[in-house]
């Protein structure tokens, strides 16, 4: 049902679910906090391909999966399949993220240099709104993703450490439609990141742009701080517009 809501049906939809079921199990069976396929295309011949893949294990199951890591894969006992050293930022973020099991966030900065600093979501939606900035002449400072319901305290960590990287003047904080995240708590994460490091909300949040569950309340809460706001009326891509025509219009 869930991959029939998406548009797919028929035989396409015959042809997806045994990738997707695979890519669930693949989830359960590794002990994984992260398992994507996007994109994946429909071939003319009516096939389905995955053209990227990316994966997250839990670092705890290392050793039960032994097997697969070293044996099938050939990853060796010290390769974090990272290609840098990440970053405090990243170090940071990921350390909030551990701290606490409910929801997830992560972040990276590696490549990024701007001044709009990022807390966005929903998987490659994150990497749609990331291209949204740039393509509209923004300047991300990193690449985020939060989501998974997370607390109002790892939302507020991960706005923290957005907003005091270097060069940040203000972020955005956009999702697609969430059900599984709550608005309300979101925004009292960013709010309450702002507030801690002496910052207006109104002034520092460009956009905020998470429609879905308890968006009424989230609302409530962003109006009371003079938050801009968008719901699912707007779309990320004008969303993303509307923060980097804010940032630009800022003071240096």
């Amino acid at each position: 049902q869930t991959i029939a809501a998406t548009g797919v049906s028929g035989s396409a939809l015959n042809r997806a679910t045994p990738i997707l079921a695979r890519l669930a199990r693949l989830f359960r069976e590794h002990d994984m906090t992260l398992a994507e396929i996007n994109p994946l295309a429909e071939l003319t011949d009516g096939s389905f391909v995955a053209l990227d893949a990316h994966m997250e294990m839990e670092n705890e199951a290392v050793g039960r999966q032994r097997k697969l890591l070293r044996g099938e894969l050939g990853i060796a006992e010290d390769d974090t399949r990272e290609t840098y050293e990440p970053s405090e930022f990243e170090r940071n973020v990921a350390a909030i993220d551990a701290a606490d099991h409910r929801g997830v966030i992560q972040g990276k900065d590696h490549g990024f240099s701007g001044n709009l600093g990022l807390v966005i979501g929903a998987g490659g939606g994150s990497l749609t709104l990331t291209d949204a900035v740039i393509n509209q002449g923004g300047q991300p400072a990193n690449y985020s993703e939060i989501g998974g319901n997370p607390s109002v305290a790892k939302a507020c960590g991960l706005a923290r450490e957005v907003l005091e990287k270097d060069g940040v003047e203000k972020i955005a904080v956009m999702m697609s439609i969430v059900s599984n995240t709550r608005v309300d708590i979101v925004a009292r994460g960013v709010i309450k990141a702002c507030l801690e490091l002496g910052k207006d909300p109104g002034e520092t949040i460009a956009i905020f742009r998470i429609p879905g569950a308890w968006e009424d309340e989230g609302f409530k809460i962003l109006e009371r701080y003079g938050v801009e706001y968008c719901d699912r009326s707007v779309s990320m891509w004008e969303a993303a517009g509307r923060a980097v025509a804010k940032i630009q219009g800022a003071p240096a």
